[in-house]
C-alpha cells in the first residue's frame, strides 16, 4: 500500500462515524481527557443529541479510569473490486465463498467488495493471509485507504 493513497484523517472530528454503541465521556475535569477517544467524542457530540451512554465522572478513581480508550489511528481500507483478478478459476469459488462467510454472509459481503463497509486493518490482514495460503505472492491491494479513529469496544466487568 502506498501511504500517498491514504485519505488522512480529518482534523473536523466527524460525530456521525462514531458508533452507536461507542460509549461517551464528558468529563471535563479527567486528567485523561486529551488522550481520551471517548471524551473527543464526548465533546464533538452535536447539539441537537438529547441523549447519550455515558460515563459517570465518578468512575474516575485515583488518577485512572477503566473507561479510558486512548485515541488511535488507523488505515481502514474500502472496496476489493479487483480481488480476484489474478486468482486462478480453480481457486476463485473456493476463495470468495470462504470470505463470504468471514465477512458474515453475501449482503455485507458485497458492501465491503463494493466499499459500502470499510475493513478494519485485522481483516485487511487476515484477507491477505487467506490469498497467500493459497500461494499467491501479490499484494493484495484494496480500492482506497483512508485514516479512522479506532473506536475500542471493551468488555468490562465490574470493579
Amino acid at each position: 500500500m502506498d501511504s500517498n493513497k491514504i485519505t488522512p484523517v480529518s482534523n473536523d472530528f466527524d460525530f456521525s462515524r462514531v458508533p452507536s454503541w461507542y460509549v461517551l465521556c464528558t468529563n471535563n475535569d479527567c486528567p485523561l481527557k486529551d488522550n481520551c477517544l471517548r471524551h473527543l467524542a464526548g465533546k464533538n457530540a452535536p447539539d441537537n443529541m438529547e441523549t447519550a451512554t455515558c460515563i459517570m465522572p465518578k468512575t474516575l478513581k485515583n488518577g485512572n479510569c477503566r473507561w479510558f480508550d486512548k485515541i488511535t489511528i488507523e488505515v481502514w481500507a474500502a472496496g476489493f473490486t479487483h480481488l480476484y483478478d489474478k486468482v486462478m478459476k480453480k481457486d476463485y469459488t473456493t476463495m470468495r465463498k470462504t470470505i463470504t462467510k468471514y465477512l458474515h454472509g453475501c449482503r455485507l459481503y458485497y458492501e465491503y467488495m463494493r466499499g459500502d463497509r470499510a475493513l478494519s486493518p485485522e481483516d485487511q490482514q487476515w484477507i491477505r493471509d487467506y490469498v497467500k495460503s493459497f500461494g499467491y505472492d501479490w499484494e493484495v491491494e484494496f480500492d482506497r485507504y483512508f485514516e479512522d479513529y479506532a473506536y475500542h469496544h471493551k468488555e468490562l466487568l465490574p470493579g
